[in-house]
């Protein structure tokens, strides 16, 4: 069985984090998720036609790496936001 290979939104994706709109990257993403499982039932991903589902695999780990790379960045803002807090606090009790 041929099936039509979904489109992953990459660019919308990356317009929503750039945007810092979370919540709808992850609408974008769970949409792909959904296509993506009803796309797949039934293929067989073991010959020539696998070709653009295996490309469409590489612009989805792209998409992963980069979402890592957002997901790190934004951990260690966090890290540093919670330092300076319980810094200014320890400031703040012993100025008195």
């Amino acid at each position: 069985m041929t099936a039509a290979v979904p489109r992953l939104p990459e660019a919308e994706v990356r317009a929503a984090l750039h945007a810092e709109q979370w919540e709808r990257a992850f609408e974008l993403l769970d949409e792909h998720d959904r296509e993506l499982r009803l796309a797949l039932d039934g293929v067989d991903l073991t010959g020539p036609a696998a070709a653009p589902w295996r490309e469409l695999l590489e612009r989805q780990n792209a998409l992963l790496g980069d979402l890592t790379l957002v997901r790190d960045e934004i951990a260690r803002n966090l890290a540093r936001l919670g330092r300076d807090r319980r810094g200014a606090l320890a400031y703040r009790t012993t100025a008195g």
